[in-house]
């Protein structure tokens, strides 16, 4: 009776340790979907993240740099040179693109664009 309730444990431990590593092998190999369909990634924290998130990530961000852009032109600085400039002096960096700026930097310029308007405004 010992034997055949040994076996049986063995042979129940055996499959569950199959399992699993099958489980995990086809976790890491496949793409999940949620249930609209949608494949999911996963971001640096290993969170799941869905297609249509990053579209909205993405169209958020480049609404960041159309606002940035337009008061850059408010300021006068109408060029993309111009523009680089105004910012390279602000952040003490030598970027040469807008899309390069991290979040710290964009808030950074910003922050400088209301202080420049502020002051001409004193000015005026």
């Amino acid at each position: 009776m010992e034997i055949v309730l040994l076996t049986f444990c063995l042979t129940s431990v055996i499959i569950t340790s199959v399992i699993v590593a099958l489980e995990l092998r086809g976790e890491k190999t496949t793409p999940k979907q949620s249930f609209k369909g949608e494949t999911s990634t996963t971001n640096f924290h290993g969170q799941q993240i869905l297609s249509q998130d990053k579209q909205i990530n993405e169209q958020l961000r480049n609404r960041v740099f159309e606002t940035l852009d337009a008061q850059l032109n408010q300021l006068g600085y109408v060029a993309k040179e111009p523009q680089l400039q105004f910012i390279n002096n602000t952040l003490n960096s030598e970027h040469t693109e807008l899309e390069e700026l991290t979040p710290n930097e964009l808030q950074t310029t910003f922050t400088a664009i209301l202080q420049a308007r502020e002051s001409s405004e004193l000015a005026a």
